[in-house]
């Protein structure tokens, strides 16, 4: 990530060369901007004073950071005492997104917020190109907060007219 994709001032990031190839903007909340502010303070300390090649995240002499997430991924399961279990049965990184998307529709919904009228907003977020990926999401939601949805559903009750299927006389 380079200092030019790094809004601290308006809290958001610019992700580019997605997996789809395009660009996209992702607000970041006040706490993260606050503790990459205080980085890029320590940062700007260093004996280098500018970074190589404009890098937020530097190693010691300016240059970007080497290690992957990955290994940071593994360096803290394994502080956390969270046993790697290894080929694609987890945890991995692409968990922390899915309980991510799931706990802000849990959230979303608890909230009283429509689920499928914010979908677009959140699917935006995760960078997906339609709403039926983000949907998959919808339906763990509801799998793992049943009563939250019936909740949801009660609301939405009266949205829809009752009507009498003649097709089945």
């Amino acid at each position: 990530m380079k200092m030019e994709d790094v809004n601290l001032d308006e809290n958001y990031l610019l992700v580019r060369d997605c997996k789809s190839g395009k660009e996209r903007i992702i607000p970041i909340s006040d706490s993260l901007a606050s503790v990459c502010k205080e980085y890029v303070r320590y940062r700007n300390q260093l004996p280098l004073g500018k970074t190589k090649d404009g890098y937020f995240f530097v190693k010691l002499d300016g240059s970007k950071c080497g290690l992957s997430v990955w290994r940071w991924f593994k360096k803290c399961l394994s502080k956390a005492a969270i046993p790697y279990l290894g080929r694609r049965q987890g945890p991995r990184i692409h968990d922390l997104r899915h309980t991510f998307a799931v706990t802000s529709l849990a959230s979303m919904a608890e909230s009283g917020i429509d689920l499928y009228a914010s979908l677009p907003i959140l699917s935006n977020y995760l960078g997906h190109q339609s709403l039926s990926s983000t949907n998959h999401y919808v339906r763990l939601t509801a799998n793992m907060y049943p009563d939250l949805i019936k909740d949801v559903d009660m609301i939405c009750l009266d949205v829809f007219p009752k009507f009498k299927n003649y097709e089945a006389d």
